[in-house]
């Protein structure tokens, strides 16, 4: 049976569906699991012939062992990747692995798709009728929460998101859902949204309403996350990339998620050279390993990399210790790449590829081609879609951008959405108010 642990109290050990239900352990941190299961060697000898979903489903069973049957695994992977994952040559042997083919066009898709069958299945297994899930959201996370849990019965989504700091493109991929999706525009920042989803989770008051969370805290968002560097793995095989077992990956740093699940998987046997943890001139995870918590991040065109203090640093540091020597590879952490560095590289790709990157993912190809030995393999996370920042890459590009029609489906809807103050009290009451018709009453539309 795999137990999940606290990253920092004594924490009593739960099963995965537990940890994933609470999000944050009692006592504080963050859920890893006490082991981290091997992979068989044998898979590894045959890795190349397998699919994404086929790899997702051995790393599912691995962290979920007996909790959920087999055939049931198998549905929530196929939930979960229904999207592929394509590995793109991006000249030399440096090489992209699109994550951004869900719904909402970024890795967090695959992340947000899993927890929700993993939630129903707890609800399922609990007799639980009603579930309320929380995300705190500068865009990203809140969309793909959104949209991987629409029609989801017996579970409200709240889409918490600062006033003022969302682009019309990024609010329309959840207020324009309806069902169980509930934009909430809160009066305050983003820290002001994450502290209020913390304390409805830990709020004694709202546990008939069975508060959790799907950012990148739960677990379950963690878990699926392992699959894309062994997919790029299987991928690079198959293409028969020369000494791809030791490959370096490069990874948009900002929260870490991608971070930990990918030293997890070098941890579970994927071969390795090293791993770059790329960060723009924030330089979040440098500052946080030397104790420097007092930054105030500064704007820059790699957005999701403007992290102060990254939630994911105490998974790391459980993992790895501060100074990323007990790593299970190599942890390459540059310094951050300025803006300048990070259009350049965007127009170099354009100008001799025909590819456009997002900046996201230009910061990790520059980082990678910075630090890494010349003859590895270079293999690119491209976490988002360009069209995603789409004012910043038509400003660096001088170009438009094709929007997807999975954002083009979105911008035609109507937007529909609630502001509250940013209080426990305010979220308290609307959440108490869901089902009844003052909620629907008081939603704004435009």
């Amino acid at each position: 049976m795999m137990l999940y642990t606290s990253t920092e109290s004594d924490t009593t050990a739960v099963r995965c569906l537990e940890a994933v239900e609470r999000c944050i352990p009692p006592g504080g941190g963050l859920y890893m699991p006490q082991q981290i299961p091997a992979i068989p060697v044998a898979l590894f000898n045959n890795i190349a012939e397998m699919s994404l979903r086929d790899i997702a489903y051995v790393v599912a069973s691995s962290f979920l062992g007996n909790e959920i049957p087999a055939g049931e695994i198998k549905q929530t992977v196929d939930y979960a990747f229904a999207a592929d994952a394509p590995l793109v040559h991006l000249g030399g042997n440096s090489y992209a692995l699109e994550l951004f083919h869900g719904p909402t066009l970024t890795f967090k898709d695959y992340g947000a798709r899993f927890v929700a069958r993993l939630l129903a299945a707890a609800d399922r297994q609990a007799g639980r009728q009603r579930r309320t899930v929380l995300v705190a959201t500068t865009g990203n996370s809140g969309a793909a929460t959104a949209n991987g849990m629409l029609g989801q019965n017996g579970t409200d989504v709240l889409v918490l998101y600062p006033k003022g700091a969302l682009s019309r493109t990024q609010k329309s991929q959840f207020s324009t859902l309806g069902r169980n999706v509930h934009p909430l525009e809160v009066d305050g920042t983003i820290e002001d949204c994450k502290r209020l989803v913390a304390e409805a989770i830990a709020d004694k008051e709202l546990e008939y309403a069975g508060a959790t969370s799907a950012n990148s805290l739960n677990i379950g968002r963690m878990i699926p996350q392992i699959v894309f560097s062994l997919h790029a793995y299987a991928r690079m095989m198959a293409a028969g990339v020369p000494h791809a077992s030791e490959a370096v990956y490069a990874i948009p740093s900002g929260n870490l998620s991608n971070l930990v699940a990918t030293l997890m998987a070098v941890k579970m046997g994927l071969p390795a050279k090293a791993v770059v943890a790329a960060t723009n001139t924030n330089d979040s995870l440098r500052r946080s390993l030397t104790g420097d918590t007092t930054h105030r991040p500064v704007p820059t065109v790699a957005p999701s990399l403007d992290i102060s203090l990254p939630a994911g640093l105490s998974r790391l540091t459980y993992m790895c210790g501060k100074d990323l020597s007990k790593a299970p590879c190599p942890v390459l952490v540059p310094p951050g790449i300025d803006d300048r560095t990070i259009a350049s590289t965007v127009l170099r790709l354009k100008a001799d590829n025909g590819y456009t990157i997002d900046t996201h993912g230009a910061t990790a190809l520059a980082a990678a081609l910075a630090t890494a030995p010349a003859e590895a393999p270079k293999l690119v996370f491209a976490t988002g879609h360009p069209a995603k920042n789409l004012d910043i890459m038509t400003r660096i590009t001088g170009s438009t951008i094709e929007l997807p029609v999975q954002l083009t489906r979105f911008m035609a809807s109507r937007r529909r959405f609630n502001t509250i103050p940013p209080t426990l009290a305010a979220l308290r009451k609307y959440i108490g108010n869901i089902g009844r018709p003052t909620a629907a009453d008081n939603c704004r539309t435009y």
